[in-house]
């Protein structure tokens, strides 16, 4: 029997963003920096346009593939996810989940049309996420 210790996943939050006028997607460029170990890794982007019950939007990778979480981070991978704000979206958050002790760093930007160019009030920086949360598994038995 083998004893599974707790998990310890920590959500971050930009804060609820104004989307710029030039602003067409909202960009995570998350990478994890472990060289041995995956990390699973989560994001959410909400619409606060109407300043209360936020609406969750769809998170994309690659070629507008919706990407399903939580989301397998390779060891020494990088991973850019985007969400499509249209002109409806005026205020948005972006939330960003991971294991306590991953050796993960994650920036988000708003993006422009092309040529894609990042929008400077839209950028928040790792350092600048604010920790909102921290749940944690608790342990359990396996036979």
């Amino acid at each position: 029997m083998s004893l599974h210790y707790p998990t310890h996943s920590l959500i971050y939050s930009t804060g609820v963003l104004t989307r710029e006028p030039a602003t067409v997607s909202a960009v995570v460029n998350i990478v994890n920096l472990d060289a041995h170990y995956e990390h699973p890794i989560s994001i959410e982007v909400w619409d606060w346009s109407n300043y209360s019950n936020p609406v969750k939007l769809p998170v994309l990778i690659g070629e507008n593939t919706e990407a399903n979480f939580p989301y397998p981070l390779a060891g020494n991978h990088l991973a850019v996810f985007y969400a499509d704000l249209n002109e409806s979206v005026n205020l948005y958050e972006i939330r960003i989940s991971y294991r306590k002790h991953a050796n993960v760093v994650a920036n988000c930007f708003g993006r422009s049309l092309p040529p894609y160019t990042s929008q400077q009030g839209n950028t928040v920086y790792h350092k600048q996420l604010v920790k909102i949360h921290e749940s944690i598994t608790f342990p359990y038995y396996q036979s």
